[in-house]
């Protein structure tokens, strides 16, 4: 676990070096009481480096199967895309970080990010929080998409890497069932071998123009 820590370590400071956006928001944890099983008391939930050693390695079996999936199925491969951030919000924010003596860069999540750092090293905990509150609104939300042929449909705009998916919780997410099928025919068609009978069959099944349509309109639904 040590071991692995280290290197889950390494791989967030490198993820952050490469403008990944880390926006964190408050979460309220409870303590239950005993007795009756109701809220006793309600705190802020503290984020432990035991929760950065977890989503570290999550982050990356997601975008290892997105990988894998653009690889075998190319346009009809169902990844998690976030797009950019509306421009209009973006100097809003600029306005009311300058107002307050403050410089927020807006060209790429890694200059917002570096921004973000300074302010906090620069300002107290309520500026920060204002701040980080103001940049989920023209920030939009990930959605859930079909590849598609355009390589900047699949860029994640937060994480600044060039494609993502949701793999690692399916007990809880249906698209990532979806994507748990897909894995599952990629590994069948290396298994058997690119040229063989059952490999051809997979492909046809999953670049039908039905299949197509359908996860067009199960990536509508989920979001």
């Amino acid at each position: 676990v040590n071991n692995m820590h280290r290197v889950a370590k390494r791989r967030r400071a490198k993820r952050l070096q490469n403008g990944s956006l880390v926006l964190t928001s408050c979460k309220l944890t409870f303590k239950l009481d005993p007795s009756t099983g109701n809220p006793a008391k309600a705190d802020t939930y503290v984020i432990r480096e035991s929760n950065q050693l977890v989503e570290e390695y999550m982050l990356l079996a997601n975008y290892l199967v997105a990988q894998e999936l653009i690889l075998t199925f190319g346009d009809n491969a169902f990844l998690r895309a976030h797009d950019e951030p509306d421009t209009s919000g973006m100097k809003e924010l600029q306005t009311v970080a300058g107002q307050l003596g403050l410089t927020m860069g807006t060209t790429s999540s890694k200059t917002v990010q570096d921004s973000l750092n300074e302010i906090t090293r620069r300002s107290s905990p309520l500026v920060v929080k204002i701040i980080t509150n103001m940049l989920t609104k023209p920030i939009p939300e990930a959605s859930y998409r079909r590849a598609g042929e355009d390589p900047g449909r699949w860029k994640h705009y937060a994480l600044a890497i060039p494609y993502y998916t949701h793999f690692t919780s399916p007990i809880r997410r249906y698209p990532d069932v979806i994507v748990h099928r897909l894995l599952d025919a990629s590994i069948q068609v290396k298994k058997h071998g690119p040229d063989s009978d059952e490999a051809k069959a997979i492909m046809e099944a999953v670049k039908d123009t039905g299949a197509t349509a359908e996860l067009d309109q199960c990536a509508g639904h989920c979001n």
